[in-house]
Protein backbone atom coordinates (compact mmCIF):
# COMPACT_ATOMS: atom_id res chain seq x y z
CA UNK A 1 0.00 0.00 0.00
CA UNK A 2 1.42 3.26 -1.12
CA UNK A 3 2.30 5.61 1.83
CA UNK A 4 2.51 9.69 0.55
CA UNK A 5 5.81 11.28 2.13
CA UNK A 6 6.62 14.43 3.42
CA UNK A 7 6.71 16.96 0.30
CA UNK A 8 10.37 17.28 -0.86
CA UNK A 9 11.44 21.13 -2.34
CA UNK A 10 14.55 22.75 -3.47
CA UNK A 11 17.02 20.98 -5.42
CA UNK A 12 15.50 17.30 -4.03
CA UNK A 13 12.21 18.33 -6.12
CA UNK A 14 13.71 19.18 -9.07
CA UNK A 15 15.74 15.47 -8.91
CA UNK A 16 13.14 13.61 -7.54
CA UNK A 17 9.68 15.34 -8.68
CA UNK A 18 10.34 17.40 -11.09
CA UNK A 19 10.63 15.04 -13.58
CA UNK A 20 7.63 14.36 -13.65
CA UNK A 21 6.39 18.24 -15.27
CA UNK A 22 9.26 17.07 -18.32
CA UNK A 23 7.51 13.53 -18.93
CA UNK A 24 4.35 15.15 -20.48
CA UNK A 25 5.06 15.57 -24.24
CA UNK A 26 8.31 13.81 -23.94
CA UNK A 27 8.36 10.99 -26.45
CA UNK A 28 8.93 7.56 -25.35
CA UNK A 29 12.18 7.53 -27.35
CA UNK A 30 15.29 9.70 -26.31
CA UNK A 31 15.59 12.81 -28.53
CA UNK A 32 18.77 13.18 -30.42
CA UNK A 33 18.90 16.67 -31.21
CA UNK A 34 21.97 16.32 -33.14
CA UNK A 35 23.84 16.43 -29.78
CA UNK A 36 26.94 13.82 -28.73
CA UNK A 37 28.47 13.46 -25.41
CA UNK A 38 31.77 12.90 -24.88
CA UNK A 39 33.05 9.27 -22.96
CA UNK A 40 34.27 9.96 -18.88
CA UNK A 41 35.38 7.51 -16.86
CA UNK A 42 32.90 6.01 -14.65
CA UNK A 43 32.81 6.84 -11.29
CA UNK A 44 30.49 6.24 -8.20
CA UNK A 45 28.61 9.08 -6.45
CA UNK A 46 30.09 9.96 -3.31
CA UNK A 47 28.99 9.35 0.16
CA UNK A 48 26.57 11.32 1.83
CA UNK A 49 28.67 12.43 4.68
CA UNK A 50 28.79 16.18 5.21
CA UNK A 51 31.53 18.37 5.58
CA UNK A 52 31.36 20.86 8.06
CA UNK A 53 31.35 24.86 6.87
CA UNK A 54 34.37 26.75 5.89
CA UNK A 55 34.98 29.79 7.41
CA UNK A 56 36.55 31.15 4.17
CA UNK A 57 33.58 30.05 1.92
CA UNK A 58 32.26 32.72 -0.03
CA UNK A 59 28.53 33.96 -0.16
CA UNK A 60 26.23 32.82 -2.31
CA UNK A 61 25.57 34.40 -5.72
CA UNK A 62 22.54 36.62 -5.67
CA UNK A 63 19.40 37.33 -7.70
CA UNK A 64 20.74 38.92 -11.10
CA UNK A 65 23.65 37.97 -11.18
CA UNK A 66 22.88 34.00 -10.41
CA UNK A 67 20.27 34.36 -13.15
CA UNK A 68 23.07 35.97 -15.81
CA UNK A 69 24.31 32.39 -15.59
CA UNK A 70 21.20 30.39 -17.24
CA UNK A 71 21.54 29.21 -20.48
CA UNK A 72 19.23 30.87 -22.96
CA UNK A 73 18.13 29.78 -26.29
CA UNK A 74 21.18 31.73 -28.18
CA UNK A 75 23.18 29.11 -26.23
CA UNK A 76 21.41 26.23 -27.22
CA UNK A 77 21.19 27.12 -30.98
CA UNK A 78 18.38 26.48 -33.78
CA UNK A 79 15.40 24.47 -32.72
CA UNK A 80 15.61 25.56 -28.66
CA UNK A 81 12.50 27.92 -27.63
CA UNK A 82 12.04 28.69 -23.93
CA UNK A 83 9.52 27.63 -22.26
CA UNK A 84 10.10 29.32 -18.44
CA UNK A 85 11.99 32.17 -17.78
CA UNK A 86 13.63 32.89 -14.05
CA UNK A 87 10.34 35.32 -13.52
CA UNK A 88 8.06 32.35 -13.75
CA UNK A 89 8.89 30.71 -10.75
CA UNK A 90 8.02 33.83 -8.57
CA UNK A 91 4.05 32.22 -9.48
CA UNK A 92 5.25 28.97 -8.82
CA UNK A 93 2.63 27.40 -7.20
CA UNK A 94 4.07 26.10 -3.78
CA UNK A 95 2.25 23.24 -3.44
CA UNK A 96 2.68 22.34 -6.83
CA UNK A 97 4.15 18.64 -5.42
CA UNK A 98 1.63 18.03 -2.93
CA UNK A 99 -0.03 15.24 -4.81
CA UNK A 100 2.99 13.64 -5.32
CA UNK A 101 4.30 10.78 -3.28
CA UNK A 102 6.91 7.88 -3.12
CA UNK A 103 7.33 4.44 -2.05
CA UNK A 104 9.82 1.48 -2.03
CA UNK A 105 12.91 3.76 -1.35
CA UNK A 106 13.83 4.24 2.07
CA UNK A 107 16.81 6.95 1.20
CA UNK A 108 14.15 9.25 -0.85
CA UNK A 109 11.56 8.68 2.25
CA UNK A 110 14.45 9.43 4.79
CA UNK A 111 15.20 12.38 2.52
CA UNK A 112 11.67 13.45 2.29
CA UNK A 113 12.00 13.81 6.13
CA UNK A 114 15.11 16.19 6.04
CA UNK A 115 14.09 18.48 3.06
CA UNK A 116 15.94 21.47 4.61
CA UNK A 117 19.14 20.07 4.15
CA UNK A 118 19.19 20.10 0.49
CA UNK A 119 17.72 23.68 -0.10
CA UNK A 120 20.25 26.11 -1.01
CA UNK A 121 20.30 29.70 -0.27
CA UNK A 122 19.72 31.27 -3.83
CA UNK A 123 18.08 29.65 -6.75
CA UNK A 124 16.82 30.36 -10.34
CA UNK A 125 15.58 28.15 -13.07
CA UNK A 126 15.14 28.14 -16.78
CA UNK A 127 12.41 25.68 -19.11
CA UNK A 128 13.66 25.07 -22.90
CA UNK A 129 11.71 22.15 -25.22
CA UNK A 130 13.21 21.49 -28.76
CA UNK A 131 10.83 20.23 -31.70
CA UNK A 132 7.91 19.16 -30.68
CA UNK A 133 8.31 16.73 -27.65
CA UNK A 134 11.76 16.88 -25.90
CA UNK A 135 11.95 19.36 -23.20
CA UNK A 136 15.28 20.53 -21.18
CA UNK A 137 15.11 22.26 -17.64
CA UNK A 138 17.83 23.96 -15.97
CA UNK A 139 18.09 24.99 -12.33
CA UNK A 140 21.10 27.39 -10.57
CA UNK A 141 21.63 27.37 -6.77
CA UNK A 142 24.04 28.97 -4.73
CA UNK A 143 25.70 28.64 -1.23
CA UNK A 144 28.71 28.08 0.62
CA UNK A 145 31.08 25.64 -1.62
CA UNK A 146 30.74 23.20 1.61
CA UNK A 147 26.98 23.23 1.94
CA UNK A 148 26.89 22.72 -1.94
CA UNK A 149 29.00 20.07 -1.78
CA UNK A 150 27.19 18.19 1.38
CA UNK A 151 23.76 18.83 -0.18
CA UNK A 152 24.65 17.65 -3.64
CA UNK A 153 25.94 14.27 -2.41
CA UNK A 154 23.30 13.41 -0.18
CA UNK A 155 21.03 14.09 -2.92
CA UNK A 156 22.00 12.12 -5.74
CA UNK A 157 22.99 9.12 -3.30
CA UNK A 158 19.37 9.28 -2.18
CA UNK A 159 18.59 9.09 -5.87
CA UNK A 160 20.46 6.78 -6.81
CA UNK A 161 20.59 4.51 -4.04
CA UNK A 162 17.31 2.79 -5.37
CA UNK A 163 17.60 1.03 -8.66
CA UNK A 164 13.61 1.09 -8.78
CA UNK A 165 10.80 2.56 -6.48
CA UNK A 166 7.34 3.72 -7.37
CA UNK A 167 6.16 7.46 -7.52
CA UNK A 168 2.47 8.58 -7.51
CA UNK A 169 1.43 11.81 -9.11
CA UNK A 170 -2.20 12.03 -8.23
CA UNK A 171 -3.59 8.93 -8.22
CA UNK A 172 -1.54 7.66 -11.15
CA UNK A 173 1.44 5.50 -9.91
CA UNK A 174 4.41 5.08 -11.89
CA UNK A 175 7.46 2.69 -11.55
CA UNK A 176 10.74 4.54 -11.55
CA UNK A 177 14.31 3.01 -12.71
CA UNK A 178 17.59 4.82 -11.83
CA UNK A 179 21.18 3.86 -13.09
CA UNK A 180 23.99 5.84 -12.41
CA UNK A 181 26.11 7.60 -15.60
CA UNK A 182 29.56 8.58 -15.89
CA UNK A 183 29.83 11.92 -14.16
CA UNK A 184 29.78 14.81 -16.66
CA UNK A 185 33.10 16.01 -15.82
CA UNK A 186 36.10 15.91 -13.54
CA UNK A 187 36.17 16.75 -9.59
CA UNK A 188 33.78 15.33 -6.96
CA UNK A 189 30.27 17.36 -7.48
CA UNK A 190 29.85 15.96 -10.67
CA UNK A 191 27.00 13.56 -10.82
CA UNK A 192 24.44 12.31 -13.64
CA UNK A 193 21.63 9.50 -13.82
CA UNK A 194 19.24 8.30 -15.73
CA UNK A 195 15.58 7.93 -14.76
CA UNK A 196 13.15 5.72 -16.70
CA UNK A 197 9.31 6.14 -15.86
CA UNK A 198 7.02 3.67 -16.94
CA UNK A 199 3.04 4.32 -16.43
CA UNK A 200 -0.40 4.41 -17.66
CA UNK A 201 0.68 6.71 -20.69
CA UNK A 202 3.62 5.13 -21.66
CA UNK A 203 7.34 5.11 -20.83
CA UNK A 204 9.65 7.99 -20.48
CA UNK A 205 13.27 8.72 -20.49
CA UNK A 206 15.26 11.37 -18.57
CA UNK A 207 18.83 12.22 -17.73
CA UNK A 208 20.01 14.64 -14.86
CA UNK A 209 23.16 15.93 -14.31
CA UNK A 210 24.77 18.50 -12.13
CA UNK A 211 28.47 19.93 -11.27
CA UNK A 212 29.30 22.27 -8.78
CA UNK A 213 31.76 24.93 -9.41
CA UNK A 214 33.12 27.20 -6.59
CA UNK A 215 29.87 28.69 -5.11
CA UNK A 216 27.00 27.75 -7.91
CA UNK A 217 26.04 24.26 -9.13
CA UNK A 218 23.82 23.61 -11.65
CA UNK A 219 21.31 21.12 -12.73
CA UNK A 220 19.96 19.95 -16.07
CA UNK A 221 16.96 17.25 -16.52
CA UNK A 222 15.30 16.10 -19.25
CA UNK A 223 15.60 14.22 -22.72
CA UNK A 224 19.17 12.15 -21.95
CA UNK A 225 20.84 13.73 -25.77
CA UNK A 226 19.92 16.91 -25.11
CA UNK A 227 21.26 17.23 -21.23
CA UNK A 228 24.37 15.10 -22.73
CA UNK A 229 24.63 17.68 -25.47
CA UNK A 230 24.80 20.78 -22.88
CA UNK A 231 26.09 20.20 -19.96
CA UNK A 232 29.42 21.17 -20.75
CA UNK A 233 28.04 24.55 -22.16
CA UNK A 234 26.16 25.02 -19.15
CA UNK A 235 28.86 24.68 -16.85
CA UNK A 236 31.10 26.76 -18.96
CA UNK A 237 28.76 30.18 -18.00
CA UNK A 238 28.98 29.32 -14.30
CA UNK A 239 31.68 31.65 -12.33
CA UNK A 240 35.32 30.01 -11.63
CA UNK A 241 35.59 28.10 -9.21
Amino acid sequence: MHTKQRRVTGAAAVAAFGILALTTGCSSTPATGKHHTKPTASRAAGSPASPGPSPVDPKPVQGQRLRHYLLTPDDLGPGYTQTETPDDEKAADPHRYDDIGMSGCPALEELSKHSDEVQFATKTSAGFSFGADSKLGEELHSDSPSKLSAGLRRLVHAQTSCPTYTMTSGSTPLTVSVHKDAPPGPGPDAYAYTTTLHGPGGTSVLKTATVRRGNVLVMLVGAPALVDGHIEAAVAKLPAG
